[in-house]
């Protein structure tokens, strides 16, 4: 009877289609992991004493502030702090600080107030830049630097 209203919805319905057809899916491209980065961290051991109170003064000092601490055999790591943050209760306090001694390298450090009042500590040395990275972990209750590969910590 209205042949014409048919024809307009048919129309209609194949355009969506084409359109949906030609339209791309708004997935994000891969990108595959670089396993050929450098090595920042080549000569040093894989796993390092890590000195928790050493960290520890880290947490208390300023943004823009030059710090170093020893980090293994007479080596320092030293760098600039870039951010400092804590909860209002003092459960979380973080600190961040771009190495100057250890090129595109930062190490981020936290302490976490855990209920029955002791803490634990977690933290990295990492470069975006290299193929490796250090991450602290506890063994035995003794913290360690462990190095592991930039591709264990971190996926793009």
């Amino acid at each position: 009877m209205y042949p014409m209203k048919n024809l307009v919805k048919g129309i209609i319905c194949l355009s969506i289609f084409l359109i949906c057809q030609q339209s791309n899916a708004q997935t994000p491209p891969v990108r595959e992991p670089d396993m050929n980065r450098p090595s920042l961290f080549q000569n040093l051991p894989n796993k390092i004493s890590c000195r928790i109170n050493d960290l520890s003064a880290l947490l208390e000092s300023e943004t823009g502030k030059l710090v170093s601490f020893s980090f293994v055999n007479n080596l320092n790591f030293q760098g600039v702090v870039s951010s400092v943050a804590s909860k209002s209760d003092n459960t979380l306090n973080s600190v961040v600080i771009r190495s100057t001694n250890f090129p595109g390298a930062a190490l981020s450090f936290s302490r976490i107030k855990k209920e029955d009042g002791t803490f634990s500590y977690v933290g990295r040395i990492i470069s975006f830049q290299h193929g490796d990275a250090y991450e602290i972990s506890l063994e035995n209750g003794q913290y360690y630097f462990v190095k592991k590969g930039f591709y264990d910590l971190v996926n793009e």
